[in-house]
C-alpha cells in the first residue's frame, strides 16, 4: 500500500502484488533510475552544493524508494510499478483529485502535478513517481528542489507512450 499526505490530506492507495510479477528486469531498471547520477546532479544543482553523502535506494514490494541526504534533511523519491498504464493513470487521478489546489506540470510524462507543499506526483506508462521534499531543511525551496528532480527523472524515462 502507498500512503501519501498531500497538502494536509492523507490518502492511501492499494497497490498490486509483489515485484516478482513486474515485467521483468526492465521494469526494475526503469524504476531504479530515480537513484541515478543524473538525478543526483539535478538535486545538487538545485541546492547549489554537493550532497553530504550518497543517495540510498531499495525495493519494498513493487515500490522503489531513493533517499537523497541533504544537509539538515532529506529528499525522498519513490516509484510504484503498477503494471499497467491504466492503473498508473487511475492512481494518479485519485491523488490529483485528493489534492487541494494542485498545479499541473505540463510536458512531464503522461501527467504530473505539484501540491502547494512542493510534493510532486507524475506518471509515465505503468510507473507512478512520488517526490516528497517535506523533510528538506527550511532553507531549501522545496517546490524548486522537487521540480528539478522530476525533470531529471522524466529525462531518464524516455520512450514508451
Amino acid at each position: 500500500m502507498t500512503a501519501a499526505v498531500v497538502a494536509g490530506a492523507a490518502l492511501s492507495v492499494m497497490l498490486g502484488p509483489g515485484i516478482a510479477e513486474a515485467k521483468g528486469p526492465a521494469a526494475k531498471s526503469i524504476a531504479a533510475e530515480i537513484c541515478e547520477p543524473m538525478v543526483r546532479n539535478a538535486v545538487e544543482a538545485s541546492l547549489g552544493s554537493p550532497l553530504p553523502a550518497a543517495q540510498q535506494g531499495a525495493w519494498a514490494g513493487r515500490t522503489f524508494t531513493c533517499t537523497y541526504p541533504l544537509t539538515g534533511g532529506q529528499l525522498v523519491l519513490s516509484v510504484d510499478d503498477l503494471r499497467t498504464k491504466k492503473k498508473a493513470q487511475a492512481t494518479y487521478q485519485t491523488l490529483n483529485r485528493a489534492t487541494q489546489h494542485p498545479t499541473r506540470l505540463n510536458g512531464l510524462g503522461n501527467g504530473a502535478f505539484q501540491a502547494p507543499d512542493g510534493t510532486i506526483f507524475a506518471f509515465k506508462d505503468q510507473f507512478l513517481l512520488h517526490i516528497n521534499p517535506g523533510a528538506a531543511p527550511p532553507t531549501v525551496q522545496k517546490s524548486d528542489l522537487a521540480f528539478a528532480a522530476v525533470v531529471a527523472v522524466m529525462s531518464c524515462w524516455t520512450g514508451g507512450t
